[in-house]
């Protein structure tokens, strides 16, 4: 009797196994589309060359201002190589070069236009900091397609394919400021590597974030569009950290007192008048080589910039290349 019952068990235990074990084949099955066989999923390989915008948010451009997203806009030249290991999900290895910049006086001349009779800016006109900074990057993203796709081969993926995008990226810094303009021969300075915020200019992280849609032109071709912020650790990509102005003389850490704007050689004469006037300052007079000295050390002054890390964001328009053999991982 024991024996029988044992045997139940044991048969009912097995067929209770291998029920388990069909219900979790087909789950796969149907996930992956193993029935029938001509319905496999296709891991691909694919690359991809892109241009675009590329934009700074920091203590000259903050994020809450409109001005902040279509001042200084730069450029970005990215190249990337994929690897899409099944219908919703890949992993994307990315090199780009990517430039960003700002300058106070472009920036705050804007605003005073748009807002003359605010005094939200005068101070970050008087600053009149500017940089560039080349950061290059290496990213690890993965992909996610927000519609299922590449049921079988590469060549029947949807028309047009929206997904999402994150990972983690490392980046050089190195920024750069313009020399003194030279009025007499109307010539802009050089650019200079600077680093006044005492920062080590070694390998900083970011975290990309972003979205994206591609459009099938062929079996082999696709072209996209892609928005990507980064998320940084580093509050120094404009050289300007929230330290006061030294009693000493630093090159480029106080550029209050010149009468034209480095990077683009303008005058900041009329509007260094309007905000003198507000403030009780001491205007220019239209000869002197210097504006009065209205910031930095012996003025009680605000700090050189703000607390709070840099960001910066690109926009690509890309052309992606699928290759025609087939990827298979060993079991």
């Amino acid at each position: 009797m024991l024996i029988w019952v044992i045997a139940k068990l044991s048969f009912m235990k097995k067929n209770i196994l291998l029920f388990l074990f069909f219900i979790q084949l087909s789950t796969f099955a149907q996930r992956q589309n193993l029935i029938p066989a001509y319905n496999r999923f296709e891991k691909n390989l694919s690359v991809d060359l892109g241009f675009g915008t590329a934009h700074y948010l920091g203590d000259i451009h903050p994020a809450n201002n409109f001005y902040s997203y279509i001042s200084t806009v730069r450029w970005n030249i990215t190249s990337g190589v994929t690897y899409q290991f099944s219908p919703l999900f890949s992993a994307r290895l990315g090199l780009s070069w990517i430039r960003i910049s700002a300058d106070d006086f472009t920036f705050a001349s804007k605003n005073m236009a748009a807002n003359p009779a605010s005094d939200a800016y005068d101070l970050q006109f008087l600053r009149n900091l500017h940089f560039r900074n080349d950061l290059k990057e290496a990213s690890l993203v993965g992909t996610m397609n927000l519609k299922n796709g590449f049921s079988n081969r590469v060549r029947n993926r949807p028309e047009t394919m929206p997904y999402l995008l994150a990972g983690i990226a490392l980046f050089s810094s190195s920024p750069q400021t313009r020399d003194k303009y030279n009025a007499s021969t109307k010539q802009l300075g050089d650019w200079t590597d600077v680093n006044i915020a005492n920062i080590k200019q070694s390998l900083k992280l970011c975290i990309p974030l972003g979205f994206g849609v591609r459009k099938k032109i062929s079996n082999n071709f696709d072209i996209a569009a892609e928005l990507a912020y980064r998320i940084t650790v580093s509050d120094a990509l404009d050289d300007i950290v929230n330290v006061p102005y030294q009693p000493t003389l630093i090159p480029f850490e106080n550029r209050s007192t010149e009468v034209f704007n480095a990077r683009t050689g303008e005058s900041r004469a009329t509007n260094f008048n309007i905000i003198s006037n507000r403030q009780g300052f001491s205007t220019y007079n239209g000869t002197a080589q210097n504006l009065p000295p209205t910031i930095g050390y012996p003025n009680p002054t605000p700090q050189r910039g703000e607390a709070g890390n840099d960001a910066y964001w690109t926009t690509n328009f890309k052309i992606r290349y699928y290759f025609n053999k087939r990827i298979f991982c060993p079991k």
